[in-house]
């Protein structure tokens, strides 16, 4: 089964823009559901992006990646520019806060899962998507546990797989999105405070 029937296809809260699902060992990719992406970026640029940011909390403390904000810049042209006249100081920019995306991060002994959100100023669904995460990645380690064993020889670090290999890898975790979108997502829905 490549997916839900559309019967059961989910539309989920508009804030979330991506989901990825990586091996931490070798950082492949086993699992992406794009909501609110553009549609010609590379999927594995996105990945070399998280593996980027692992590999440096990594090295910074041991530690890992919660969360990364990023935020767009206006261009010089925009009239919400400040300039501080001040000679020692060239323009001020403020960061605009529409199109501004959040990372979250965490993991199992064997997975991390990534979520792409809107940012959100709301704390209580800033706090609604972590736990969301939370129990995803959970989910996901518990489901597929076995297959993960199973996939282990492929799955080394520094491993490079052929396109064929990694479709293959993909095609293991694909009926995870019928939990996504009939399960967690409703879930999550549920949790978030109503407007």
């Amino acid at each position: 089964m490549v997916g839900p029937p559309p019967s059961m296809t989910h539309h989920p809260v508009k804030e979330l823009r991506m989901l990825k699902i990586l091996d931490r060992r070798s950082g492949i990719c086993l699992f992406t559901e794009q909501w609110k992406w553009h549609p010609h970026a590379h999927a594995e640029g996105v990945d070399a992006l998280v593996q980027s940011f692992t590999q440096f909390a990594r090295e910074i403390d041991g530690g890992e990646v919660m969360q990364v904000h990023f935020n767009p810049t206006m261009g010089k042209n925009d009239p919400k520019i400040a300039d501080d006249r001040r000679p020692s100081s060239g323009p001020m920019q403020f960061t605009n806060t529409t199109g501004a995306i959040t990372m979250i991060s965490t993991q199992t002994a064997v997975v991390q899962a990534v979520l792409f959100h809107d940012r959100t100023a709301a704390e209580p669904v800033a706090a609604a998507f972590k736990v969301f995460l939370q129990k995803l990645v959970a989910r996901f380690d518990q489901v597929y546990r076995d297959q993960l064993a199973n996939l282990r020889p492929q799955l080394e670090p520094n491993a490079t797989l052929t396109t064929e290999q990694h479709t293959a890898i993909l095609g293991e975790f694909v009926d995870f999105k019928i939990e996504l979108d009939a399960q967690l997502i409703p879930a999550l829905e549920g949790s978030l405070p109503k407007q």
